[in-house]
């Protein structure tokens, strides 16, 4: 990286040479976020997956960056500019220590240099975007990369918009909704405009009705659309709206005589790395029981 630096500055200019956190801000604003050998189409990922087969949780930033090189789908951490800042490794306390004993500047002030380099690059890599969207995430965080920059700059893109956004990776189930608002909530051009939480099973079903209630549903969705946010309008709960079978009250009861066996079915949640977003390490949101990336993004 200090090569790099070194090489934009120009020794004859007189004055004030420019610092490392105006480089990476340059860095940011100016370079490419599209590779030339691939295709228009652009994946995008955020936090973990769950995946049918797999005991591990899998970060999706290995599902993207695969599907990337196999599939010809722009990555951003493969773009110049992804590349370069992926590896000046500006998330590593220690590096980000021993460049600012260097260049004499607080820690803190090219953490959030960093954090803004990676914003201003998803938001200009959502931008570039021409083609379809390909999404490698569960649930989307609010706080995550993904949900607070590149799906909002996706949604107003006029090449991409709800429609133009797939995922790859499955829904996770909620255990507390029927299965047919879960099913619902799957649908590609319904599932961007959600965030983990909107159904918060703390909170009352009418809550989540407001928050269905105020998005954009595609045409052939409409009728399903009102008819899910009536029903969770007008229910005092999520077990009303979700009772328990005869199975699932026979396994409660045998539950009771076998303390310390977990015999109930949770809602699989896909748990979150430390490492989220592109390279920006993103707080853990909130577990929420019966709500880990990557794609932090």
């Amino acid at each position: 990286m200090y090569g790099d630096y070194l090489s934009t500055l120009d020794p004859e200019a007189e004055g004030p040479k420019p610092g490392l956190v105006d480089f990476i801000e340059n860095l940011s604003a100016k370079h490419s976020v599209t590779n030339e050998d691939r295709g228009p189409h652009r994946a995008f990922w955020s936090y973990e997956s769950k995946l049918e087969g797999v005991d591990t949780p899998v970060p999706n930033r290995f599902l993207a960056k695969a599907c990337g090189q196999l599939r010809g789908l722009q990555v951003l951490e493969d773009t110049p500019a992804g590349h370069r800042l992926n590896g000046y490794f500006l998330g590593n306390e220690f590096v980000v220590d021993a460049l600012a004993r260097h260049f004499d500047f607080d820690p803190e002030e090219l953490d959030a240099a960093h954090g803004a380099a990676w914003d201003t690059l998803s938001d200009r890599y959502a931008i570039a975007t021409e083609g379809l969207v390909i999404g490698f995430a569960a649930d989307i965080t609010a706080d995550s990369v993904l949900g607070k920059t590149e799906i909002p700059a996706l949604l107003k893109n006029a090449d991409v918009g709800k429609e133009g956004i797939k995922f790859a990776t499955p829904l996770p189930q909620h255990a507390h909704l029927p299965s047919d608002i879960n099913a619902f909530m799957a649908n590609p051009p319904i599932r961007c405009q959600l965030r983990m939480g909107d159904d918060d099973p703390g909170k009352s079903p009418e809550e989540f009705a407001m928050k269905l209630h105020a998005i954009d549903v595609p045409e052939d969705q409409k009728e399903a659309h009102a008819a899910i946010v009536d029903r969770l309008s007008t229910a005092n709960s999520y077990e009303e709206l979700n009772p328990p079978t005869a199975e699932g009250k026979r396994m409660g009861r045998m539950s009771a005589f076998m303390p310390g066996v977990n015999l109930g079915h949770g809602v699989i949640r896909a748990p979150r790395s430390v490492l989220t977003g592109h390279g920006v390490s993103e707080p853990a949101p909130p577990q929420i029981t019966p709500k880990p990336s990557g794609i932090e993004h």
